[in-house]
């Protein structure tokens, strides 16, 4: 061989195509997870907190998610249902705005009932592809551990420094009430807690650690029963029937191995020593009594919320019976004021849809819920609902009978609880029964 021999050729590089997907998009599902992580901590644990950090990690989010999105049957359903919910939310803007609706109330509107729902769609089918919907429920349960440490420090701070110390946890006018047996206080996180505890009280086997799963129920059920907050208080009970019935009815539930002592000592006896622990520190170790929060639950549950929301009731119903039951657009509000900075906008979400968008736009809304809810039970009626999205459907439930009387629904750091669920579902069954091919 000369020396002046060309060196041997370098073997040619794969080609683009030739490299497998998952490869090509290790670096951005690593992205994706962090950004996701980021996302719900701010959404779960501290929402409305930071409005702003939260709705640029949205955008951010949901760029990372893009690249991987396949639009499959079940996302395509779900796309069409929101094109047809768009054009209701575009009409009843337009009569809104010949009804002299302030131009601020469209704006967010299409934010809230277009842009974010869509938003958190693309979201949501990334959770579903890369971490995955059981995946997704251990992160739940330590957002639930985390989101109960914010709930204790608003507390410490707000008792030892003020309300200026809580600031962060809540812009408006925080308030703490411990007085004759009494816990009340107001926080925006209680609203990610109602989705929690609806799910973990339904599904607690599906943290694997005893430990973190004797913590966590606990620690939500102090939160709810110090919240002063019945939606949150009702989230248990809700979760817990709903498990019960929904449990004997999962994929892979053995009736001749998980007989009904098995599972008490698996499942009930965790649950039942987390009720007893909370209950004999509650009353031995703090001024609150069991007996005054549960004379003011049923109080509220009684009397329909209170006094306010009765009266918002009201004329939510003379609204309605004035305009027919066509809608008297978005941004038109009642006699009834809730919100002097936005007048238009009603803590009782589902009347208060019906007299915006009527009751054939408040059906084009509710469509996917519907189906949602119809899909699930056809699961469970042939046993083959899996674990998860018993889980999922659980805390749905209990966030979706909060949001008639909360406006969470209504507010883009909480629609995950309302998106994921049903994205979740529709994705990875788009056919109802069968699950997607991968």
């Amino acid at each position: 061989m000369s020396a002046s021999a060309a060196p041997a050729p370098l073997p040619p590089s794969a080609p683009l195509s030739a490299i497998p997907v998952s490869e090509r998009r290790l670096t951005l599902r690593h992205c994706f997870l962090a950004s996701a992580m980021l996302l719900l901590f701010l959404t779960v644990v501290v929402p409305n907190s930071l409005p702003v950090p939260t709705a640029a990690m949205m955008g951010i989010t949901t760029l990372m998610a893009l690249p991987g999105l396949r639009l499959g049957r079940g996302f395509k359903r779900l796309l069409a249902l929101l094109m047809c919910s768009s054009m209701v939310t575009v009409i009843y803007i337009a009569v809104g705005y010949l009804n002299d609706a302030p131009p601020v109330a469209a704006a967010q509107v299409l934010v809230i009932y277009i842009l974010s729902p869509l938003l958190w769609m693309v979201i949501s089918d990334g959770l579903v592809r890369w971490p995955g919907s059981a995946r997704l429920v251990d992160w739940f349960a330590w957002l639930s551990v985390l989101a109960c440490i914010s709930v204790g420090l608003y507390f410490y701070l707000y008792l030892t420094y003020g309300a200026a110390a809580v600031s962060f946890f809540f812009k408006g006018q925080a308030n703490v009430n411990l007085n004759e047996g009494f816990s009340g206080a107001i926080m925006h996180v209680y609203g990610s807690l109602i989705f929690l505890a609806g799910g973990f009280f339904s599904s607690p086997e599906l943290i694997k650690s005893r430990l973190l799963r004797l913590t966590v129920l606990a620690m939500l059920l102090v939160c709810a029963l110090t919240s002063g907050r019945s939606a949150l208080i009702l989230a248990i009970p809700v979760g817990w029937m709903l498990g019960q019935w929904l449990t004997p009815r999962t994929v892979g539930y053995q009736r001749s191995i998980r007989t009904p002592l098995t599972r008490l000592v698996k499942v009930g006896l965790p649950t039942v020593f987390a009720v007893a622990l909370v209950v004999v520190l509650l009353e031995s170790y703090t001024s609150v009594r069991l007996s005054v929060i549960y004379d003011s639950f049923m109080d509220k549950i009684s009397s329909g919320g209170g006094s306010s929301r009765v009266g918002m009731a009201g004329s939510l119903f003379e609204g309605i019976l004035d305009n027919g039951g066509i809608g008297a657009g978005h941004g038109i509000g009642v006699s009834f004021v809730s919100s002097q900075e936005y007048p238009w906008r009603y803590e009782l979400v589902w009347l208060a849809t019906v007299y915006r968008v009527g009751l054939l736009g408040a059906v084009v809304y509710a469509a996917p819920f519907v189906l949602y809810i119809v899909r699930v039970l056809r699961m469970a009626a042939v046993r083959k609902l899996p674990p998860q999205h018993k889980f999922l459907f659980c805390a749905f439930v209990a966030a979706f009978i909060a949001s008639n009387t909360n406006p969470y629904i209504e507010a883009f750091a909480f629609q995950w609880m309302y998106t994921i669920p049903v994205l979740a579902l529709f994705v990875e069954y788009p056919t109802g029964l069968e699950r997607a091919s991968a």
